[in-house]
């Protein structure tokens, strides 16, 4: 009979607001104990989610799974670039477009079934200034409403929703230079993101066609406009046909750098502070994942 293989959960305590779920029982209940021996880790901190999965990695866990948002899980993917240990999620986020991406169900359960079957899958990873992102990097708009969530004391889809309201109506569109593959554009931007899956979350498409294995990353330009027009901008985002948009234009790139105005930025919804030149740059089959 083979060695069962090594499972770490690492849970963010915080993800999931008010609506926490009994982890450790539902692990014992579901998880296939004749495949999997489990440990549960409860990070104390931002960044200690990194420190524990390269922990895992050099203890020889075979999966990493991270607990919580898109945060969680781009912490805990930082420390298994280019291992044999393969990311597993159980999302509990605000937004979970990593896991929406991969229709990973926001049931616990549904999600422990996934892991059970143990299909892992290599994808392309991101990274913005060095900093590593697994769905989308982003300045202008969303940087600002990234910026102004992780200050707010209350989390959710209303709450990220109000934050937008308020934020539309200070936000003042940029000039930006983007120099891409041999393309040069200059251009006025709501917003700039680089897309490596479709979306940011809350089944919100940036990037609809965007492919998480097809090695380019999908560099999304929204236009400026005005207030009815950016409502159905928005809309379109939601029905996936963003891209149809006369305000959006795609960009399809291996690596770009990018002089600005902009001093914050967010990296798979977490804000980041940034100086007036970024450097985007995807890299090809870093990661395993169990989806």
């Amino acid at each position: 009979m083979p060695p069962k293989k090594k499972i770490l959960f690492i849970v963010n305590p915080i993800s999931g607001g008010k609506k926490k779920i009994p982890l450790a029982k539902l692990v014992d209940n579901h998880l296939n104990k004749n495949i999997f021996d489990f440990q549960i880790y409860f990070t104390t901190s931002r960044g200690d989610a990194v420190i524990q999965s390269k922990k895992a990695v050099e203890t020889g866990i075979d999966i990493v799974v991270a607990v919580g948002g898109d945060g969680t899980i781009n912490e805990v993917a930082q420390g298994l670039i280019g291992s044999n240990s393969a990311l597993a999620v159980i999302p509990r986020g605000s937004g979970n477009g990593f896991a929406n991406y991969f229709k990973i169900p926001h049931n616990p359960v549904g999600a422990l079934n996934i892991i059970n079957r143990a299909k892992s899958k290599c994808i392309d990873v991101g990274k913005l200034n060095g900093k590593l992102f697994l769905s989308v990097a982003g300045l202008g708009f969303d940087a600002r409403v990234s910026t102004a969530f992780d200050a707010f004391s209350k989390r959710g889809l209303m709450s990220y929703m109000y934050i937008s309201l308020r934020e539309y109506f200070k936000f003042k569109p940029k000039r930006y230079t983007i120099e891409a593959d041999g393309v040069r554009i200059e251009t006025m931007a709501f917003l700039l993101t680089a897309a490596n899956s479709s979306q940011y979350g809350n089944n919100a498409f940036i990037a609809p066609h965007a492919l998480i294995d097809d090695g380019f990353l999908d560099l999304v330009i929204l236009k400026p406009t005005d207030v009815f027009n950016a409502l159905l901008v928005s809309l379109r985002m939601f029905n996936g046909t963003l891209h149809k948009s006369k305000f959006c234009q795609v960009v399809r790139i291996k690596r770009a750098r990018i002089f600005h105005q902009d001093y914050e930025a967010q990296i798979d919804g977490e804000p980041i502070q940034v100086d007036k030149e970024s450097t985007i740059k995807i890299f090809p089959s870093a990661l395993n994942v169990i989806a």
